[in-house]
């Protein structure tokens, strides 16, 4: 029997949807056995509770549920007094459950699955994997993400960890046995007194195993995006859409992949065709709202745009830059650092344009450093068709409304 293992906080119940459809992907690529145990808290509704066993039944497969808030009542005490200020602010506290997995399982083999992949092959593939001595197994992010990881992140600009060793925790295999308990009260204490942790689970994860894990394949966690920037076909492999970097266009082989595995489960209905059509709706109000926004913050402010060298003459093209208007080239790791520079000394006097492959990223570590979105820096390629850029635009806001 294969297990695996996800966690579950829906506030407010567009999430139970990711979670299935990546159970669909894993149903639909295997014949083996298949367990899946999902850790959640009262936030899982019952109608989501049937349409998981449902999925699963339709496939003869299993699904366990496990109340987290139920089964570990101090450890969401101790996780809620420590990180009282950040969670559901800055991260959701089901970022957290798959740290209680000792205490939930006990021993054991578990893989644990983000809720943004795919699994493009067949599940028994990883639980074959052999760890060895190893606690865990996971993919590192420079070989996820072909070399274009954020490198900007708190545990490497403090030394804590090598960019070569930090790794993705989307993907990951436990062996319980080798697991201490301490290790999540190690971890919250360590995230509560380093507040700059970016991604708190993962950093976790990072700080505890990242000199001694047994490193996956790239095929078992690749980031889609990624995979987009390449124009890489699709595969056998697990993609990991990090970044909420799903759209409709089914164009994008990408896109395509999730909306079929999207299609098998319970979650599309009528129900979730009425909810996107409203945001379509949204949408256009949006990009109107967008038009106004332009036309107020323009009033005696320059423009400098952020973007790869290859992009510039493009950029130029279409946006008809002025003599004093700026070009920042996102050349390498160290571009967000000049990127702050420069936006500290022009603060409240120009508008920033960034046009980078993964812009979330940037969104967020701009944010906290201060800055404001819409107000100091935006998004260049809101501005810039599918057409004109050549690459699909995914829409997550359609896919969260479903």
């Amino acid at each position: 029997m294969i297990h695996v293992c996800f966690g579950l906080h829906d506030a407010d119940g567009h999430y139970s949807k990711f979670v299935g459809t990546t159970m669909a992907s894993i149903f639909e690529n295997t014949s083996a056995p298949v367990t899946i145990h999902i850790l959640h808290d009262p936030t899982l509704t019952a109608d989501n509770r049937d349409k998981f066993s449902y999925l699963a039944g339709c496939y003869g497969q299993r699904v366990n549920f496990h109340n987290v808030a139920a089964l570990c009542p101090n450890e969401i005490i101790f996780l809620r007094e420590k990180l009282l200020d950040k969670i559901n602010t800055r991260f959701s506290i089901g970022a957290f459950y798959r740290l209680l997995m000792k205490k939930i399982f006990g021993n054991g083999k578990m893989i644990y699955l983000d809720a943004d992949t795919i699994v493009n092959l067949d599940i028994i593939e990883l639980w074959r994997q052999d760890l060895g001595n190893f606690t865990v197994a996971a993919v590192p992010e420079v070989e996820a993400t072909f070399n274009n990881m954020v490198s900007n992140k708190f545990l490497l600009n403090t030394g804590r960890v090598r960019k070569e060793n930090y790794f993705c925790s989307g993907v990951m295999i436990f062996d319980l046995d080798k697991l201490d308990e301490k290790f999540f009260y190690e971890g919250v204490n360590f995230l509560a007194a380093n507040p700059a942790c970016e991604s708190p689970d993962q950093d976790i994860l990072n700080v505890a195993f990242s000199e001694n894990y047994f490193r996956l394949e790239q095929k078992f966690d690749s980031f889609s995006d990624a995979e987009r920037i390449r124009r890489a076909p699709v595969a056998k492999k697990i993609y990991h859409y990090a970044g909420r970097c799903i759209g409709l266009n089914f164009e994008d082989v990408y896109n395509k992949l999730w909306l079929e595995n999207f299609s098998k489960t319970p979650w599309l209905n009528a129900e979730s065709l009425n909810n996107m059509g409203r945001e379509i709706e949204n949408t256009l109000d949006r990009r109107i709202e967008l038009t106004q926004w332009l036309m107020k913050v323009y009033a005696g402010r320059r423009r400098t745009f952020c973007i790869e060298p290859n992009g510039i003459n493009f950029v130029k093209a279409l946006f008809a830059i002025r003599e004093d208007e700026k070009f920042i080239e996102m050349r390498d790791g160290k571009s967000l650092e000049k990127l702050l520079s420069k936006m500290k000394s022009q603060r409240g006097k120009t508008m920033f344009f960034i046009f980078v492959p993964i812009y979330p990223p940037f969104r967020d570590e701009l944010i906290r450093n201060g800055f404001k979105e819409f107000e100091d820096f935006v998004n260049g390629f809101l501005f810039v068709t599918q057409k004109q850029y050549q690459q699909p635009r995914p829409e997550y806001n359609f896919i969260q409304a479903l």
